[in-house]
């Protein structure tokens, strides 16, 4: 990610000396499969399930409706230099949303937002976990935004959603990216989540920081995103 790039998506300049870029590649279509982070190699194992229930009180038969449930789960691991030893991830995602139907309209409202929880492990040690979650945006606008933090080990970096480049028009409903901060406030670490097949990510190079950060990225490169509304 160029450094023009970098500001685009923080508004600030990244430092060298604090970051580097490395590709989350060959991630597969189908859901299991390898990918590599660098030269560290990886597996990945993803299910995703759904239910819906509907029901109808029109008499006369014309609208619909329904409740519509995504579930699903994620695992991986990964292992190598570009991570400094082998990190586990477990996560579980759900969200429900509702949706009245007639004919061919169709209207999507959510009922319980996306949230995704994951627990980490280090060389085979329990060493933390991540939390995202969608929320209700401030003012209107067409992004569906997700906090969340992570902590692995003694670090915790906040994530938050991109939905456009600084400065670009449009906000789009779902994510193109997330940015991870440090405690400080401070911009540490990116991932682009829009395309298939390759990421790219900023990391951080402090040690603590870099664990945490790379298990939280290598969750969301690798995450089967059902949206918040179909």
């Amino acid at each position: 990610m160029a450094d023009a790039r970098w500001r685009r998506w923080t508004g600030s300049k990244p430092s060298r000396r604090r970051a580097n870029e490395i590709d989350l590649t060959g991630i597969p279509g189908w859901q299991d499969g390898s990918f590599r982070l660098g030269s560290a190699q990886g597996h990945v194992r993803r299910r995703a399930k759904g239910a819906t229930r509907e029901w109808s009180d029109d008499p006369w038969g014309v609208v619909t409706e329904a409740a519509l449930e995504r579930t699903g789960t994620l695992a991986f691991d990964l292992a190598g230099a570009e991570v400094g030893g082998r990190i586990e991830g477990r996560c579980r995602y759900g969200r429900v949303e509702g949706q009245q139907r007639s004919g061919v309209l169709s209207i999507s409202t959510p009922l319980r937002p996306l949230r995704l929880a994951c627990a980490y492990r280090f060389d085979g040690r329990d060493a933390g976990g991540m939390d995202l979650a969608a929320i209700d945006p401030l003012r209107p606008t067409a992004a569906e935004p997700r906090l969340g933090d992570v902590t692995l080990g003694d670090a915790t970096l906040s994530l938050e959603s991109r939905h456009r480049m600084t400065g670009g028009r449009a906000a789009l409903a779902d994510p193109i990216g997330y940015v991870l901060t440090a405690q400080d406030g401070r911009v540490v670490g990116a991932i682009e989540t829009n395309g298939t097949g390759t990421r790219r990510l900023v990391v951080p190079r402090d040690p603590a920081q870099r664990r945490a950060a790379l298990a939280a990225m290598v969750t969301l490169g690798l995450f089967w995103d059902p949206g918040d509304t179909d």
